[in-house]
């Protein structure tokens, strides 16, 4: 939440389609399975060992509104078949295609809309 400048208050009620509850992507829990990259990693162990992987990966629970931004901060390769090559991307999304249906993963490094 850094892009907040001023909060108020407001004096009325919210709209029924304001409200928490109304809210589907913040109410919805994804499912991501990361891994180290197969094609970018050297030392697979030592991703594991940074990210406290178990089995040679790592089951996060997130909210749907915020995968992208988390997949996008970590440099997660989205891509199916781990096609990002670069030092940057030591994680890949084991599970892409758990995410079809999801808003808002338009900024994760090449998820493809398609997959919708």
């Amino acid at each position: 939440m850094s892009r907040l400048s001023k909060v108020s208050v407001l004096k009325s009620k919210p709209e029924p389609y304001e409200l928490k509850a109304q809210d589907e992507q913040w109410n919805s829990m994804l499912p991501l399975e990361l891994v180290p990259h197969p094609k970018n990693i050297e030392f697979p162990t030592a991703i594991e060992l940074d990210y406290n992987m178990e089995y040679g990966g790592l089951a996060l629970s997130v909210r749907a509104a915020m995968a992208g931004y988390l997949l996008r901060r970590w440099n997660v390769d989205c891509s199916e078949n781990a096609e990002l090559l670069g030092p940057e991307f030591q994680l890949h999304l084991q599970n892409t295609k758990l995410l079809q249906g999801a808003e808002n993963l338009a900024i994760a490094p090449d998820y493809e809309m398609k997959m919708k």
